[in-house]
């Protein structure tokens, strides 16, 4: 019995609009190991401070199955609410599938985009079979000036096109993003995310994330 990765699947390169195909170098300068053949999703609401860090990949042969996110927890001086994305990366042979559990101890591989310094990670949350395969994000809007921004709160990841859905454990501020989900076939492999810089007043940390679908058919 096939699992879905090995599927043959036909894709249309013109999914939705938030999806483009794009091209890019890993973190650390190093040749994107998917070459240009992935798709970047994007969410239809967040907000815009700060600037994009770098791209990074999943190794090759290798997709994410789980995340975890770094929150400033709500009640500080100035709240930042999100600080930083990280996406863990197995091996489809790894990963749960078919009813079969996941392996206990296989290998792995952690990546991230620009993380800011406040808050504490808030545990993996990895998909029980398969892959992550889309995401929504909770982002506050502009409070308007002597306010605290917080921009984004919240990450909610989905796993293999189905209604299993993983949330991140953030802060409750703002309004959620429309889910942003790779097409059949084609699961998440690698994350680029804006985030503004320490500032004298009102720090934002984490704004906005992109993350990039790969053809697990290919």
């Amino acid at each position: 019995m096939a699992a879905f990765w090995w599927s043959a699947v036909c894709v249309c390169l013109l999914v939705t609009v938030d999806l483009c195909v794009a091209t890019g170098m890993g973190a650390g300068g190093e040749e994107n190991p998917v070459g240009d053949n992935y798709l970047t999703l994007t969410l239809d609401w967040a907000m815009s401070w700060g600037v994009w860090g770098p791209k990074a990949y999943c190794p090759t042969g290798t997709y994410a199955y789980g995340f975890n996110i770094k929150v400033e927890s709500e009640g500080a001086s100035d709240d930042t609410s999100i600080n930083g994305i990280m996406l863990y990366c197995r091996a489809p042979g790894d990963v749960g599938h078919d009813g079969i559990s996941p392996k206990v101890d296989a290998g792995e591989y952690t990546i991230t985009s620009t993380v800011q310094r406040w808050g504490d990670w808030r545990g993996k949350r990895e998909c029980y079979e398969g892959f992550l395969t889309g995401l929504k994000m909770k982002s506050e809007e502009d409070q308007g000036l002597f306010e605290d921004d917080t921009a984004a709160n919240d990450l909610e990841m989905q796993c293999n096109w189905s209604t299993e859905t993983l949330n991140g454990g953030g802060n409750h501020w703002g309004h959620w993003s429309d889910y942003a989900d790779c097409p059949d076939g084609w699961v998440i492999c690698g994350i680029e995310t804006r985030v503004e810089a320490e500032t004298a007043s009102d720090d934002t940390a984490l704004n906005d994330v992109r993350m990039f679908c790969c053809d697990t058919t290919s």
